[in-house]
């Protein structure tokens, strides 16, 4: 993880985040660069072998830690999402969130907006959509996002106890990459990204 920010340092200096989960979420956030926000202590804590890291620039919201991605809920499951990307309608979606899903916002980063309204539409399905295998049920959710939420966006989120979700909006407009790693173990590792740059240093197929 610490390697791949690395290589997306470029895409934000104000602040940077990693979650890692192994029967439970792990993180570690900070503002400022890579180097200074994460040492070696700190990384041997982030242990598990799923993950999500991201470097901020602020489209909506300032410069402290607790704007930094990823960010997390605790209900249903328990869920970490982070994203690249605009809202058009942020401000509407704040009040919505609030007032019609009754579910509190912790911060000003836009991103939350759509973990809300993802994990609202999963912890709240109709009758049709709970009788439904899970992935069936997170691919209504997030047909709930797209329904509701204006912009440009990919976002990355992990499910305790479920795995990873990555999708971006349904016009295709941020890009997000995909890239796998087969090991000597014949174990594969797979990445998601905006860009491509650190999978090849990294050993990584797109």
């Amino acid at each position: 993880m610490y390697d791949s920010l690395i290589h997306l340092q470029h895409r934000g200096q104000d602040a940077a985040g990693i979650m890692t989960y192994n029967q439970r979420f792990h993180v570690k956030k900070g503002t400022g660069l890579i180097r200074d926000i994460f040492d070696e202590q700190n990384m041997a804590r982030l242990q598990g072998n799923i993950g999500i890291g991201h470097t901020r620039y602020p489209t909506v919201g300032g410069f402290s830690v607790e704007e930094a991605q990823p960010v997390m809920t605790h209900v249903p499951y328990g869920i970490a999402m982070a994203h690249n990307g605009n809202l058009v309608n942020y401000s509407e979606l704040v009040h919505e969130v609030s007032s019609q899903d009754h579910r509190h916002i912790n911060s000003s980063v836009d991103v939350e907006v759509v973990l809300h309204i993802f994990a609202h539409a999963l912890d709240h399905p109709n009758l049709d959509i709970s009788e439904l295998p899970f992935f069936d049920q997170i691919c209504r959710a997030v047909e709930t996002v797209f329904d509701r939420v204006s912009g440009a966006y990919s976002v990355i989120g992990a499910i305790m106890k479920k795995g990873m979700i990555v999708f971006r909006d349904p016009h295709g407009i941020r890009p997000l990459t995909k890239g796998i790693r087969k090991n000597e173990d014949g174990t594969t590792d797979h990445i998601f990204a905006s860009e491509t740059t650190m999978f090849y240093a990294l050993g990584f197929e797109p």
